[in-house]
C-alpha cells in the first residue's frame, strides 16, 4: 500500500511508465499530387512533377500499462480549471505517443497538434450523502487503515469501490486485517454513498456494519497506491495534418505509484540503554514499531506506513546514528522497498535508503 498534496475530493473518476508491447504494425501512407507541364516553354520539355505528402497511420497498442503518479490521472483542483481524467490522458498521449502507439515516434511531430479524445465511460461520483467534514467527525467513528495484506482494487471509476471491496464477508476480512476496524460480533458491512475524501495519498471511504446489535461507523483509508484505473476497451479518436483520422481502442492500465514523500515524525522520549541506541531494530522496537521474539525483530510495517505516510512497501532497519549536537537523539534510517506489483511514482521499484526520522532519550 505517501507530505501530501492532494486536497479534498470531489467528482472523482480515477482512472512514468511502460507501454505492454502489441503486434500492431507501422503504418505509413502517401498521398500524391501529379501536374503535367506540357511544352510550357521553360526547356523542361512536358517532364511530371511529383509533390508527396506523407500521412502517418496511429498504430494503437493491443495493452497499454503506466505507473506513475496520481495527478496524471486525477486534477486535485476544484475550480473552473479543473481537468477531468480524460483530459489528462489526452495530454499524456500527447506528450508519450510511444507509451500508447507502436508507432509512437514516427507520430511525436504531428501528434501535438492533432485533435485527440478519450472516451473511458467515466461517470460522475455517486458518492453524494453526506460530506466527508461531517460524517468521519462523528465521535464514534472508528478509524483505521487499509492493510497491506490486502489486495490491490482495479476500479473503472470511483463508483466501483461500491463493488470491488466486495459483499459484507469481503468488506469484514479487509476490516478485520486493521486493529481498529475489526469487530467482536460484526455483521452486515456495506460501503455507504457517504462523501469521500483524499488527502496524505489515502482514499477515506464510509463502511458501515453492526456489531452484535451496535451499528457501527467506520473511516476505512486506502492508500491511492493500492488502486489501479482499469479500462478495457478505452475508445481514442485521433484526426489533424498530417496524421490519418482514426477511430481506435486499447486497454488501459494505470498503476498509482508510491509518494515517497514522508511524513515528520516525532516519536515521544522512551527510555534505552545508551549501548543499545545504535541498535535500529532495539530503537523501532522500544518505540513501538517492532516486536521481538528471542534475538528477531519483526518490525510492524503497516505501523511503520501509517507514521511515516509511506504505503506499501516493507521496511528494513539500516541504522541508529547519534546526533553530532545532543547525545539524547539519533537519526534511524530505514530502507523501504516497494513490495510486489507496486512502484514508485517515477516507475521505479528499487530500494530508497534514506528514510529518516529522529528517536529522543531520556
Amino acid at each position: 500500500m505517501k507530505i501530501k498534496k492532494i486536497k479534498l475530493l470531489k467528482a472523482l473518476a480515477l482512472t512514468g511508465a511502460f507501454g505492454i508491447v502489441a503486434t500492431v504494425p507501422v503504418i505509413v501512407s502517401s498521398c500524391s499530387s501529379t501536374s503535367e507541364n506540357n511544352g510550357n516553354g521553360n526547356g523542361n520539355g512536358g517532364t511530371d512533377g511529383n509533390t508527396q505528402q506523407t500521412e502517418v497511420t496511429p498504430a494503437i497498442k493491443s495493452e497499454v500499462s503506466l505507473t506513475g503518479a496520481l495527478s496524471k490521472i486525477y486534477d486535485t483542483k476544484t475550480g473552473t480549471d479543473r481537468e477531468t481524467t480524460s483530459q489528462l490522458i489526452v495530454k499524456d498521449i500527447k506528450a508519450n505517443p510511444e507509451n500508447y502507439f507502436t508507432n509512437g515516434e514516427a507520430l511525436k511531430d504531428v501528434i501535438a497538434s492533432a485533435t485527440v479524445t478519450v472516451d473511458g465511460g467515466f461517470t460522475e461520483s455517486t458518492f453524494t450523502g453526506e460530506a466527508y467534514s461531517v460524517w468521519s467527525a462523528k465521535a464514534d467513528v472508528k478509524k483505521g487503515t487499509y492493510s497491506q495484506a490486502s489486495k490491490q482494487l482495479d476500479i473503472k471509476s470511483i463508483n466501483d469501490l461500491q463493488t470491488v471491496l466486495g459483499d459484507s464477508a469481503a468488506i469484514k476480512g479487509i476490516c478485520d486485517l486493521i486493529p481498529n476496524l475489526k469487530l467482536n460480533n460484526g455483521t452486515d458491512y456495506k460501503v455507504t454513498n457517504n462523501g469521500l475524501s483524499l488527502s496524505e495519498d489515502l482514499l477515506h471511504i464510509n463502511v458501515t456494519a453492526k456489531d452484535g446489535q451496535t451499528d457501527v461507523s467506520m473511516d476505512l483509508a486506502i492508500p491511492v497506491s493500492d488502486l489501479n484505473l482499469k479500462i478495457d476497451g478505452l475508445k481514442i479518436s485521433v484526426s489533424g495534418t498530417g496524421i490519418k483520422t482514426s477511430e481506435l481502442t486499447t486497454n488501459y492500465k494505470f498503476n498509482i505509484g508510491i509518494d515517497n514523500t514522508v511524513k515528520t515524525l516525532t516519536p515521544a522520549a522512551v527510555t534505552l540503554a545508551e549501548a543499545d541506541r545504535t541498535n535500529a531494530e532495539k530503537v523501532l522496537e522500544k518505540l513501538g514499531y517492532a516486536t521481538v521474539s528471542g534475538s528477531t525483530y519483526t518490525l510492524d510495517q503497516d505501523k511503520l506506513a501509517d507514521a511515516l505516510g509511506l504505503y506499501n512497501c516493507k521496511f528494513e532497519a539500516v541504522k541508529s546514528e547519534k546526533d553530532s549536537t545532543n547525545n539524547n537523539k539519533y537519526t534511524v534510517t530505514l530502507k523501504a522497498t516497494p513490495n510486489d506489483g507496486y512502484f514508485w511514482e517515477d516507475g521505479t521499484n528499487g530500494a530508497k535508503e534514506e528514510i529518516s526520522f529522529v528517536a529522543t532519550f531520556s
